[in-house]
């Protein structure tokens, strides 16, 4: 098996050629695109079946018209991710590397690149992010909790005050729990920020 046939056939995505049309014609792709999104290259070649737009997310062609034109504006390459929509309906994210290629004259001729499915690596993030996600919502709930107690330690002290010597003891509790509330609030706090800091 030759060099090229042997990697294409482990890529997770495929190599494309197309035209710059509002369709994304496309003039050549490599057999991936059946392999891992279910779809037979000679149905988009050409629009054939179906165009190459029809099979990306809706919502998600916009943002790629956008940024494709500017890349060609400046004649410089493109990086983006967006969705698939998989034969079989499911959605799956890819990055696409992609850029124009000029005659000599300056026309543009087509549009090449790649696209690779990257969506265990969406679900690995989605993932680790759910973990803090849980996390940023107990932290939320000791928050509410720390100013429940700031609250009680605030009763608590005009209760020993309005008790004069008889609630001394009483007034010191409530001092050591405004001043625990306190500490733990700024903790939660700074827990806070750095979670949405790194999210």
């Amino acid at each position: 098996m030759d060099f090229l046939t042997s990697i294409l056939g482990r890529m997770a995505g495929f190599l494309y050629r197309c035209r710059a049309d509002e369709n994304y014609t496309m003039l050549e792709m490599t057999n991936g695109i059946e392999r891992i999104f279910g779809y037979p290259a000679d149905e988009i070649i050409g629009n054939r079946v179906r165009t190459f737009t029809s099979i990306m997310y809706e919502e998600d062609v916009p943002v790629m018209d956008e940024l494709v034109g500017r890349a060609l504006q400046t004649h410089t390459d493109w990086t983006l991710e967006y969705r698939i929509r998989h034969r079989d309906g499911q959605l799956i994210w890819v990055t696409e590397t992609g850029g124009g290629v000029w005659d000599e004259a300056g026309e543009l001729l087509y549009l090449e690149g790649s696209i690779l499915n990257i969506e265990s690596l969406y679900q690995r993030i989605d993932e680790q992010t759910a973990g803090m996600r849980v996390t940023a919502s107990k932290t939320n709930e000791i928050l509410q909790s720390l100013r429940y107690l700031k609250l009680l330690a605030v009763n608590a002290g005009i209760e020993a005050a309005r008790a004069g010597t008889a609630g001394s003891g009483f007034a010191v509790l409530a001092a050591e729990m405004r001043a625990l509330a306190n500490s733990s609030e700024e903790a939660a706090r700074a827990i806070s920020t750095a979670q949405r800091k790194d999210a």
